[in-house]
């Protein structure tokens, strides 16, 4: 492949305008123009994020204060799992960092010696310090300087940061085509040659982002890529959405919440202007309009409701996300149901894995080497987050629906997650298989433990003791967080208003 001097980014979206804002940062010298079509709406729902986000936007120069208000933004301290057992018990995911480097360890006694045997059930949360910042709807965002930086991810409306991002790229230089793809060209070496729209025009370049969502205009459809389908692991198809009001005098939650239903879950993501809902379900088990019932009956809203949005997701992965001279980023390159908001996460890594082949393409390394790099790392990220999710499903307790029943099946699984399962049960040294797979897992442990133990996935036959000492230190650990949590965080929607008003 030549030296890329002119990409062509199709699609806009929160993936094409994050690809075009850092790659407009880290190569000025490219080029760049992102197809995006004025006519083609967008369907925005809220959307929650890891705190990876924070790291992508504080790379382009953007604070919060700048971008934040911009977006009906609120911080977020992790996810509540409720009724995922259908006892109506909660378990809290938080989002960890050295603050929590010694109380997590603790934790971790405390969830080998109760959680795998048959001890009492404890919440995770209690040995986060976003546990305790959740609970009380404190801000992740600490006023006063601790020790070690705290760890947050955001709320935010999706259709917003693209704007925010877009207009960032704009500055930058990157060029704006408002068109329709109508069909692209492929030239005798099969790379794409130039991308033809509805009027006629023919927009050429040396490199292509296919950012066209779950339609992938150019990976799949020009190029013929095979797809990789994990409907046969993950039942969930369909999405119907729906946002609620939000008063301005509320206490404003810093969790994502995540209600499993019938034959799915709901999510509940706030933020400042409103609460965006939806429900993730299966077609083979409840039908659309079923579903937007029981979101409806969920939220206490009329059903009948003409601002329920429906959607289909294509759940799965291209089988390479670099293909000649195609390169698929968000929807086009992959989708997992949205339980850990993980879709930006692989979005910014797929950015940023193609952002360092540019610079080894330029220093003349071979590029199918680069290629293949590029597609087992992100093969390696898309399968990792796919085997933490399943395990979602596989540790239920639940039986009270077929869609239960089948979801949690573990016959077309990866071996790996099959074995981790079972070690865990076992009672085998969890800490040391987990570093066995150091290279395989996407999630590091304490998010393993959280939701092994958050489930309360169990067996008789792991019999492990809890003593009284380490009892001592749990509650010891706890009073810390709490006092520490306190000290340092405001209440969640005092922090957004002066942020607001600044």
């Amino acid at each position: 492949m030549a030296i890329i001097n002119k990409l062509v980014i199709l699609g806009g979206g929160s993936a094409g305008w994050m690809c075009a804002a850092y790659l407009s940062k880290q190569h000025p010298e490219l080029a760049i123009s992102v197809i995006e079509s004025s006519k083609i709406g967008s369907i925005g729902v809220g959307e929650g994020s890891t705190p990876h986000l924070k790291n992508f936007m504080d790379s382009l120069g953007i604070s919060e204060q700048q971008w934040m208000p911009k977006c009906d933004a609120s911080y977020k301290a992790g996810i509540y799992f409720n009724n995922w057992n259908g006892d109506e018990r909660c378990y809290f995911h938080p989002f960890y960092s050295d603050m929590d480097e010694k109380t997590a360890e603790v934790y971790f006694v405390n969830a080998n010696a109760r959680r795998r045997g048959n001890g009492d059930w404890q919440a995770p949360d209690e040995y986060f310090l976003t546990g305790h910042i959740a609970k009380q709807n404190l801000s992740p965002k600490v006023h006063t300087p601790m020790l070690k930086e705290q760890t947050y991810g955001y709320h935010f409306d999706a259709i917003k940061l693209a704007g925010v991002l877009k207009a960032y790229a704009q500055e930058n230089g990157v060029e704006h085509i408002d068109g329709e793809f109508s069909h692209a060209h492929i030239n005798n070496n099969g790379n794409i040659a130039d991308i033809t729209l509805f009027d006629g025009r023919q927009i050429n370049g040396d490199m292509f982002i296919d950012a066209s969502g779950f339609n992938a205009l150019l990976i799949e459809q020009t190029l013929g890529t095979p797809f990789n389908s994990f409907a046969d692991e993950l039942l969930n198809d369909r999405a119907v959405a729906v946002a609620t009001p939000i008063s301005s005098d509320a206490v404003m939650p810093c969790a994502t919440q995540s209600t499993a239903l019938s034959a799915g879950w709901c999510w509940q993501i706030p933020l400042t202007s409103r609460i965006g809902n939806g429900y993730v379900y299966s077609s083979k088990h409840i039908t659309d309009e079923q579903a937007q019932y029981e979101l409806a009956l969920q939220l206490n809203i009329n059903p009948q409701n003409s601002a329920f949005r429906h959607l289909k997701m294509k759940v799965g992965c291209m089988q390479s996300a670099w293909q000649s001279n195609v390169m698929a980023i968000g929807l086009a390159q992959s989708f997992i149901e949205p339980i850990e908001a993980t879709s930006l996460m692989v979005t910014q890594h797929s950015i940023k894995l193609f952002s360092q082949a540019l610079t080894k393409l330029k220093n003349n390394e071979q590029s199918l080497k680069v290629a293949e790099h590029v597609n087992q790392q992100l093969h390696q990220l898309v399968y990792g987050i796919k085997d933490y999710v399943v395990a979602h499903y596989a540790t239920s307790l639940r039986t009270d629906s077929e869609y239960w029943l089948t979801a949690k099946q573990l016959d077309h699984s990866s071996s790996a997650l099959k074995s981790l399962l079972k070690a865990w049960l076992n009672g085998d040294d969890f800490d040391a298989y987990l570093s066995k797979l150091t290279q395989q897992q996407v999630y590091f442990r304490p998010s393993w433990y959280c939701l092994l133990g958050g489930m309360d996935y169990q067996s008789s036959r792991c019999q492990q003791s809890f003593e009284p000492a380490c009892a001592a230190i749990c509650n010891g650990a706890k009073m810390y967080l709490h006092e520490l949590c306190n000290k340092h965080c405001k209440p969640h929607a005092e922090q957004l208003r002066a942020m607001k008003t600044a």
